[in-house]
């Protein structure tokens, strides 16, 4: 038993080294740049690099999944773009403690140039990045209401396309089997770099649910009644169903289960 506990933590070191290979270039890239010729900078698509664009939305190899952002980026300022690289370096755990300080000072210093350019998207990507990593509880507290009311925007939004198309808006009203089915397929772009929830597989409720629980040392009661009404949100209640009960119905994987049994 104790045998097959070590190779599991060693493939998890190894997949997390493999996941983190090149980051030191990726960082010098940057710093050889100065803020202010960043901010100048527009990205245009003879700066992205077409032979390592995947097209999946993950990928194991740092800059193949750098270059698939970038591609993302194209027509809006290179220091957008670096802001989306320090939330992935972050994500795939390369030097934290240091990535996030260089983080938490360029939103510190280019606040209001960073959410006059960045998408929707990425300003949620920065809200629970800044969760995750700040030691602040007060920040990170305001800043989950940012990330609960866009991803429950996103929830309402996908069970009304699930509907759409049929004249009725009853929450009753059944699923269009078409639109279920791409959802089933992959991400679909909403509205401001948003995509729909993809159904049977998205993480991002299991992902809220795991930032609530860390605010449990700062508030146990607090963080108790929160808990509680997100638990409460995802059973259908005298038979009521709603958008967050449809997205459990959809669900398939085990991995990224947010509700309680």
């Amino acid at each position: 038993m104790s045998t097959s506990s070590g190779w599991q933590r060693k493939l998890i070191t190894i997949f997390r080294s493999e996941k983190r290979l090149g980051a030191s270039t990726v960082i010098k890239t940057f710093r050889d740049k100065s803020i202010e010729e960043m901010k100048a900078t527009i990205i245009t698509e003879s700066m992205c690099d077409p032979e390592k664009l995947t097209g999946k939305p993950r990928t194991k190899d740092l800059f193949a999944h750098l270059a698939n952002i970038k591609h993302q980026f194209i027509g809006q300022p290179e220091l957008c773009f670096y802001q989306a690289a320090l939330i992935v370096l972050l994500r795939r755990e390369y030097k934290p403690k240091e990535t996030f300080a260089e983080f938490e000072t360029l939103w510190a210093t280019q606040t209001e140039f960073l959410l006059k350019h960045l998408s929707l998207r990425w300003m949620i990507s920065a809200c629970d990045t800044f969760v995750d990593y700040t030691d602040n509880t007060a920040r990170a507290a305001i800043l989950m209401n940012a990330t609960t009311l866009v991803n429950t925007l996103r929830v309402y939004e996908t069970k009304r396309f699930l509907q759409l198309g049929s004249e009725s808006r009853d929450v009753m009203t059944p699923f269009i089997d078409d639109n279920v089915e791409a959802l089933y397929r992959g991400d679909m772009r909403l509205y401001d770099g948003l995509t729909y929830f993809r159904a049977g597989f998205d993480d991002t409720l299991k992902n809220m649910r795991n930032r609530y629980e860390t605010f449990y040392d700062t508030d146990a009661l607090a963080t108790t009644m929160l808990l509680s009404v997100f638990n409460r949100l995802q059973t259908p209640i005298d038979n009521n169903s709603n958008a967050f009960t449809t997205m459990r119905d959809l669900h398939k994987s085990e991995r990224s289960i947010w509700w309680e049994e």
